[in-house]
């Protein structure tokens, strides 16, 4: 397993009003589908060889609470690791008695899950899944 890419996700309260800030003050371009923004409260958005997601996720408490169900806090970032094999991460985990998110395929076409580290960071692993 080789880590190949991260891209750090940003839980933001106003997904618009981030992309503005980023695109005048940074000068980062959105490289995602522009549907992306309202179907999904998501982009990603590059400047130069930096990427990072913009996801505005509010309150909602579901990924953490899948990881932990005791933990009350947003999640303010997400680390995403892409990799060339993401079942044998996930399996090496398992193995070792770590628990995450159970291993899926995304609608939006990544084979991922997520798990926290010591901390409360979140980390989620991804590959493409086509």
């Amino acid at each position: 397993m080789t880590l190949t890419q991260l891209t750090p996700m940003l839980n933001v309260s106003n997904l618009e009003a981030s992309l503005a800030f980023y695109e005048t003050a940074l000068n980062f371009k959105l490289v995602s589908p522009r549907d992306a923004l309202k179907e999904w409260r998501w982009g990603t958005i590059r400047s130069g060889n930096a990427e990072l997601m913009l996801s505005e996720t509010g309150t909602d408490l579901n990924l953490a609470r899948d990881i932990n169900p005791n933990q009350d806090t947003r999640w303010p970032t997400v680390f995403y690791f892409y990799l060339d094999d993401v079942e044998s991460l996930y399996q090496h985990l398992i193995k070792n008695g770590y628990q995450g998110t159970p291993l899926e395929t995304t609608f939006y076409g990544m084979r991922e899950f997520s798990i926290q580290d010591p901390d409360g960071h979140m980390l989620t692993f991804g590959q493409d899944a086509g």
